[in-house]
């Protein structure tokens, strides 16, 4: 199977040029995207040239906009099946890593395989903390354990490629939005070891702005299920004032947030889509726990807002769980 190296390069330098060269020694297909780095760089993208494919535009556009650039080239000028691996221009990933990562994902080419890096004390603070922050929201999320969420080391085969092309994001959030896209599908992690020059001077990443760029996506993809709870709460307010009990507002509350989650995680593009059988079983599991927490708290004298909004929060942790356990059982 073929592999395609697609390396986005904002300002490069020299060292790009060993990198490729190794990687078209290699055997592998080298596609270089030169996100806007202007003419200064001329000389570099044209030593490219001789062992790449270099395609160039500006203004800079992010990483993630360089990246679904490479993509659709490939798509256009490749034949399936075929292997891609994203790598970073600044030579942080060693080619034998390079190689591993492709190696993977041939022999697992309906997975997601991301190169996992050691963030011990040598790593950069910013990416110790950055990792850290989007690893604890990826699994509240998502239910899944991923311990490198920011790797710019990663393979995957032609089949993912029509997803990747439909998401959203534009700079480094591209690669949460990637494996938050990947929700049901399975993501193999693979050791590889990262070289960093001059404690990663090299790296255009902001530590605040694209932290918070990063982590918003996280946001993005579950709003139409806060919308959902949000108006499922509002009618269980409205059915308790009206004079119903609180057992029918809890029902027809949870029963209406289940089906507009479902409508408005279909209909919104950038959005969790669970199977239908794991949607029925996980709504059916929050369905009884939502009514077990307020009889429970109700029992004991707690107010019935009082009890929705606990319960609510309850629930965060109760879906978290649950997606957790189909994430290790394959479940839908």
């Amino acid at each position: 199977m073929q592999k395609i190296a697609l390396i986005p390069a904002y300002c490069p330098e020299d060292r790009m040029i060993g990198l490729i060269k190794e990687l078209d020694t290699r055997g592998f297909a080298v596609v270089v995207i030169d996100d806007g780095s202007g003419s200064a760089y001329d000389d570099i993208f044209t030593s490219a040239q001789q062992y790449a494919a270099v395609k160039r535009y500006a203004p800079n556009r992010g990483k993630g906009e360089a990246l679904k650039y490479g993509m659709r080239y490939i798509v256009e000028q490749f034949k399936a099946p075929y292997i891609v691996v994203t790598a970073d221009a600044d030579g942080q990933h060693r080619v034998e890593d390079i190689v591993k990562v492709a190696d993977t994902a041939a022999e697992h080419p309906d997975s997601l395989i991301l190169g996992k890096r050691l963030l011990d004390k040598t790593a950069p603070l910013k990416s110790r903390i950055g990792n850290g922050i989007t690893r604890v929201l990826y699994r509240m999320t998502t239910g899944r354990r991923i311990y490198e969420t920011q790797t710019g080391l990663r393979a995957f085969s032609d089949k993912l490629l029509p997803r990747f092309l439909r998401l959203p994001g534009h700079r480094y959030e591209f690669e949460i939005d990637m494996i938050l896209d990947a929700d049901e599908t399975d993501i193999i992690e693979v050791d590889i070891q990262t070289v960093y020059f001059d404690n990663n001077a090299a790296s255009h990443f902001r530590p605040l702005q694209d932290t918070v760029s990063l982590n918003k996506e996280f946001l993005r993809y579950k709003l139409p299920s806060i919308n959902a709870g949000l108006a499922g709460v509002l009618l269980f307010v409205l059915i308790v004032n009206f004079g119903g009990t609180w057992m029918a507002a809890c029902i027809l509350s949870r029963l209406f947030t289940i089906l507009l989650q479902f409508g408005l995680n279909r209909v919104v593009p950038f959005a969790e889509k669970p199977s239908v059988g794991r949607y029925l079983v996980t709504a059916a599991i929050i369905l009884l726990c939502d009514v077990g927490v307020m009889w429970g708290l109700i029992s004991v004298g707690v107010n019935p807002y009082a009890a929705k909004l606990i319960s609510v929060i309850a629930m965060i942790f109760v879906s978290m769980l649950v997606r957790t356990v189909f994430m290790r059982v394959k479940f839908g």
